[in-house]
């Protein structure tokens, strides 16, 4: 079974693409300048991954451990943004099976989220 052409006759996944490329290069980065902080010496710092205004205040302040806690959100939230996109890539040509796809794995991911918070 084939996939929906674009317009132009390919699937689209151009935007897909782009969207996990960058992903995993702002992690990369973000993960670069924690390395990069841990070697300039700089106080290392400690917080809870929950606490967003630490985690803020933690990369104003240069600290190694709020800039690694930034590229596991990266990591984290990059196949989510690109099941999204992918989502809404395929739903412009009307494929409606990968849309509800991506949609499942969506709202398995969505759940494991909740046991996980509830357990």
């Amino acid at each position: 079974m084939s996939l929906q052409p674009s317009e132009h006759g390919s699937v689209p996944r151009r935007y897909t693409s782009a969207t996990l490329t960058g992903g995993v290069l702002a992690a990369a980065i973000l993960f670069g300048v924690a390395v990069l902080a841990e070697v300039l010496g700089a106080e290392t710092g400690t917080g809870d991954m929950t606490d967003l205004a630490a985690i803020a205040e933690g990369l104003m302040a240069f600290t190694p451990w709020a800039w690694a806690t930034a590229g596991a959100y990266a990591v984290l939230a990059t196949p989510v943004v690109g099941l999204l996109v992918t989502a809404t890539e395929y739903w412009s040509v009307d494929d409606r099976r990968t849309v509800l796809l991506a949609a499942g794995v969506l709202a398995i991911l969505g759940l494991s989220v909740v046991v996980a918070l509830v357990r």
